[in-house]
């Protein structure tokens, strides 16, 4: 095979005879051979070392016993004249302990370098490699059966170092690659098994690993390889005893089959700055392989089922125009599509219907009657006692919990800064057209002599719009058959707020269509006020149908789709742009997959349980029309809406909190990517004719765009001409797959498992008068309610095996191999923990306000499992890397 170094090792037979008679003395089942390989390369030497296990646990634990057991010291087992390796990384443990615990064994099969008959006064070469393989660890990485690696190096030659030729005067590029083949068996998850193969005749760079799984297993998870060499010169001089080790991140499944699964030494490298030899063959092949695999498809497969033609089927939905691309998929088979290294392992499994189903069963515990009947509570403290205390109850949210007032208007105006959905609101700059308010309509609304035209010029009103919704209410607001009830009620509404000296937002008027009734508190004489409170409500249901498919769904799980496919089809593994974005797209495409099949599909949660039901979709590509690249960045997004300084709106968590991520970031990523392009003019150049990466960015914005074969200009693309335009770029990507997404996911079951504060739907219009049955009767069922408690409470888990912002033992960190890169990542995680103390001490001067902390943008990194629980103080276990749930 080209590329591979190998040739026949007199002793090697005799070395495979030793050693397996050593191993075989000990478990019958268990062999190491070394094979003798000719390849064309005369005159070098090389190895193929098979390391063949059984496929039984118990042998396999009895192995790793026999190996750790009375040989702690790692000493030498001599047989023949040839050694066998035993090294122990753990305590010795007892056969009958389980068999995933994980060992280290290293294995030495060869004759010692400094008794090679071939051995000759000068000669050079490499004394030593030790290849370690490090597995995944959850439940469905390991690996049973044959596997097999080439070893390329990048045929670099000089004189004399540690990538010295066994001849000195060749020098220069040679015309194959330098290597070696090894085969060898794996089993369990999250093992780093080791092999060390002495006497290497010359030097090896190793530069390109070539994995392949002959398997029938199938899976095999790979964290990474790293190859350590141990230069040597038979006098002694030189570079003798130079040690060098290379890392190979990998984080993927190698899989079965003739094609290799191909990875690159972990130092970054530009296109420009890989051997053309080894670009056009690996970095070229590697890309094209994800290619082929990473395809873009239209949002066509919301139909149930997902291929259905037939138009006039209630069931079905058309094409989403204009909206995100996504991973082309298929509708049937056992492969749907999705890339192996993308889609969930078995310990993330999520299935929404099953969850509903759960819950719903317990809150038949809870309260049985209600849930039988299906009929509304009649009170809020009827559905409180019924779902949430007593046998059975459900998990309390924030909402519930002592202190907390969620009917005043406090509250609700709190929850615009702080809670599901804190991207709405804006500076109001113009009088609302058709929305007539005076200073008598809001009452005491404003502290005395304050009017409405001063609190407009001071810039202290605000406003919430959900009109986008008007176009939409004919499709839900369908008359009922006579004798029938209404299901449902969408408006589109409106709603006026305002700063008081406490820096608190509060609503003082509503108006729920357009030209409609303008509701304020003043205006409501009732006891208990709660049309005021309904008014309120219907608001927060509007903000629930834009929410879900719009603030969340499109604007963070479709768009990190694109920029995840793009980024796969256009970009090596080599270049330090796919190292720095790939871990925030961590099972981002499996979760939208099937969140397609079972949430937003016709007849999915969303259109039984939201206002806008058969429409909500359509409803996320209306808000797409006018989506921009540029104001998905924080401080763009902020500037835009008229709330980023803090003489206007004084508290605003999602904007503090959220800018001390950001700035720590977008500190990090240019940082990053300076050490690749540089700070001079000259790195203009270097971006401009990066051709992976000009490749990559033409794919995002086909991806993302409006139109259906092309993208244009006049969507206002940002330029890609800088580091900083780069840096300005990722870092809003990373931004939007990490604390923007953690912002409006994990505040969901906190605010809207508990109906009454924030529906999913209300089932009527406004009443003429409104008590406190007549709200509950508004309401979403309790079945439904139920539904959308476990969805949401689904929603805002933290997975066990989730992977944080500022982690430096998660993948993040792992894929970063050049030591300026790793520097760079630890002072992301110094700036991030300063960002965590300041939103700790924000958070304590707010408390005392009787505001709840603010947590969801809480990084909390690198702290230990105990303080990460959600029932501590801030309840988060911290900021996901990714669009996971």
């Amino acid at each position: 095979m080209a590329g591979v170094l190998s040739a026949t090792v007199p002793a090697a037979a005799k070395s495979a005879a030793a050693a397996a008679a050593c191993l075989s003395s000990q478990r019958k089942k268990t062999e190491v051979s070394v094979k003798e390989r000719g390849v064309e390369g005369g005159g070098s030497h090389g190895v193929v070392l098979s390391l063949l296990g059984t496929s039984s646990p118990s042998t396999h634990r009895r192995l790793s016993q026999q190996l750790s057991c009375g040989y702690g010291k790692g000493d030498f087992f001599f047989h023949g004249g040839n050694r066998l390796v035993i090294e122990r990384s753990m305590p010795a443990i007892h056969a009958a302990r389980s068999a995933r615990r994980v060992i280290k064994a290293q294995a030495s099969v060869a004759p010692s370098p400094l008794s090679s008959p071939d051995a000759a006064p000068g000669r050079v070469g490499t004394k030593r490699a030790k290849i370690s393989i490090t597995m995944g660890d959850n439940l469905n990485d390991g690996m049973l059966g044959k596997a097999r690696m080439v070893i390329v190096g990048d045929g670099k030659e000089v004189p004399d170092g540690p990538r010295a030729p066994a001849h000195p005067d060749q020098t220069g590029l040679t015309s194959k690659a330098d290597g070696f083949d090894l085969g060898f068996t794996l089993w369990r998850k999250g093992k780093t098994v080791s092999v060390t193969i002495d006497d290497l005749p010359k030097n090896v760079n190793p530069t390109v690993v070539l994995l392949y799984n002959d398997s029938t297993h199938g899976k095999w998870f790979l964290k990474k390889v790293e190859i350590e060499t141990e230069a040597y010169t038979s006098d002694g001089g030189g570079d003798n005893g130079k040690m060098k080790t290379y890392v190979f991140p990998c984080f993927s499944f190698v899989p079965t089959g003739r094609n290799p699964r191909i990875i690159f030494e972990g130092s970054s490298k530009l296109p420009w700055q890989t051997p053309s030899r080894l670009y056009h063959l690996y970095r070229a092949g590697a890309l094209d392989q994800h290619f082929s695999v990473y395809k873009f498809d239209e949002y066509d497969d919301l139909s149930s089922p997902s291929d259905l033609a037939d138009r006039g089927s209630p069931n079905f939905r058309p094409r989403l125009r204009p909206y995100p691309k996504r991973q082309a998929t298929s509708v049937s088979g056992e492969s749907v599509g999705i890339p192996i290294d993308d889609d969930f392992d078995l310990s993330k499994m999520y299935d929404f219907v099953t969850e509903g189903a759960k819950a719903t069963a317990q809150a038949f515990l809870a309260d049985p009657a209600q849930m039988a009947s299906n009929r509304p509570w009649r009170s809020v403290s009827a559905l409180i006692s019924g779902l949430f205390e007593g046998v059975g109850a459900l998990r309390k949210p924030a909402i519930l919990k002592a202190g907390v007032d969620w009917k005043s208007d406090k509250e609700f105006g709190r929850q615009t800064l702080a809670g599901i959905n804190p991207m709405e609101i804006t500076l109001l700059r113009d009088s609302p057209a058709g929305f007539p308010l005076s200073d008598a309509d809001v009452g005491d609304g404003l502290p005395g002599g304050l009017t409405l035209a001063q609190a407009f010029r001071d810039k202290r009103l605000f406003i919430l719009d959900y009109s986008l919704l008007e176009p939409f209410r004919p499709l839900v607001n369908r008359a009922p058959a006579a004798g029938k009830e209404w299901e449902r009620y969408l408006y589109a509404p409106r709603c006026v707020l305002f700063v008081d000296n406490d820096g608190d937002v509060i609503p003082i008027a509503i108006q729920l269509e357009a030209g409609g009734k303008v509701y304020t508190s003043a205006k409501d004489a009732g006891v208990g006020k709660w049309q005021w409170t309904l008014a309120k409500a219907y608001v927060a249901s509007a903000d629930s149908s834009v929410h879900q498919v719009a603030r969340h769904f499109l604007q963070c799980h479709a768009v990190c789709e694109v920029y995840l496919i793009a980024l796969r089809r256009r970009v090596s593994e080599w270049h330090p742009v796919l190292k720095l974005l790939i871990p925030h797209f961590r099972f981002t495409m499996s979760i939208n997959y099937r969140a397609r099949t079972s949430l937003i599909n016709a007849g999915g949660i969303i259109e039984k349980t939201f206002t806008a039901g058969t429409g909500s979709m359509a409803v996320s590509a209306e808000v797409f029309k006018s989506w921009k690249f540029e104001e998905q960045a924080l401080p763009k997004d902020l500037e835009k809406r008229g709330v980023a300084d803090p003489q206007v709106l004084p508290y605003y968590p999602y904007r503090d909190a959220g800018m001390l991520i950001w700035n720590a970031m977008h500190k990090y990523v240019l940082t990053y990517l300076k050490i690749y392009y540089g700070e001079t003019e000259a790195s203009r150049e270097l971006i401009v004719k990066d051709k992976e990466l000009v490749a990559w960015w033409t794919d995002v914005k086909f991806g993302n765009s409006k139109f259906e074969y092309s993208f244009s200009d006049v969507e206002e693309w940002p330029k890609l001409e800088t580091v900083e335009d780069l840096a300005f770029i990722c870092t809003t990507i990373m931004w939007t797959a990490s604390a923007q997404h953690a912002a409006i996911n994990f505040s969901q079951y906190d605010y809207s498992s508990f109906s009454p504060n924030h529906p999913s739907c209300v089932r009527k219009p406004m009443p003429e008068k409104v008590d406190e049955k007549g709200f509950m009767d508004v309401m979403p069922l309790p079945r439904d309610q139920v539904t959308v408690l476990s969805v949401v409470d689904l929603l805002s888990r933290y997975s066990d095996d989730e992977e944080y912002l500022g982690r430096t033992d998660q993948t993040a960190y792992g894929w970063l191999v050049d030591p300026k890169a790793k520097l760079a990542y630890e002072q992301f995680v110094i700036d991030l923990d300063n960002a965590e103390k300041a939103i700790e001490r924000y958070n304590d001067l707010n408390k005392k306000k009787g505001r709840l902390p603010y947590k969801y943008m809480f990084p909390r990194t690198n702290r230990d499992d105990a303080d990460n629980g959600p029932e501590t103080e801030y309840g988060t276990e911290g900021i996901p890397n990714s669009v996971s749930i």
